[in-house]
């Protein structure tokens, strides 16, 4: 019996992922949001506030903190990315994610949320396990070293978008709630992001 069972689950652990159902957000290049992210590790506990503006390749991102590092922004294209800090700080990487953990000492996965922010697994690499929930919309996800866990969904203009998402790995819990997604005239009538002090 229980060399059964090993099988069995070598079995399940083999078998390819069920198809991914068609979702109109993968179609989506360009939107506005606000939010919150909560994250926790060991030892600390950080909150901020959330502004990304993505326009196709183009994206600006401000998150204002309370984890001693008052506010920043990410400017960034396929081309490189740019931080500038409250204290007027500039510094450049090909990538925010190695941007991010190198100034401000914080592991964020933001190439790969590019597309999870959106309930999609990322493009970057192999999705090793994911299910769906009954509308059909990504509910758990399992993605380079990241556990995902989509709590929540709103519909804007006729697209199911996440609105509270669970994200963890070993050194970092993280919880993302978005308060607003505006995905009309990103292009045409793009609005000025400032750091805010």
């Amino acid at each position: 019996m229980k060399r059964l069972f090993i099988l069995a689950l070598l079995v399940t652990a083999c078998s390819p992922l069920p198809p991914l159902p068609p979702n109109p957000a993968k179609q989506l290049d360009s939107w506005r949001l606000n939010g919150r992210i909560a994250i926790s590790a060991e030892k600390e506990n950080w909150m901020a506030k959330v502004h990304w503006q993505q326009n196709g390749p183009t994206y600006q991102l401000r998150i204002n903190t309370s984890f001693g590092q008052g506010a920043f922004m990410l400017e960034g294209s396929d081309d490189g990315v740019v931080m500038h800090t409250a204290d007027n700080k500039t510094f450049t990487a090909p990538d925010p994610d190695s941007l991010v953990s190198e100034v401000l000492k914080v592991d964020l996965p933001i190439t790969n949320l590019y597309f999870w922010i959106r309930g999609l697994p990322s493009d970057n690499s192999s999705p090793s396990w994911y299910t769906f929930n009954e509308a059909g919309h990504l509910h758990r996800l399992r993605q380079d070293g990241w556990e995902l866990d989509y709590k929540r969904y709103t519909k804007v203009h006729g697209i199911d978008l996440p609105k509270k998402i669970f994200l963890e790995n070993p050194q970092f819990k993280i919880k993302i709630v978005i308060s607003q997604w505006d995905i009309t005239n990103v292009k045409s009538q793009p609005k000025p992001l400032r750091v805010r002090y």
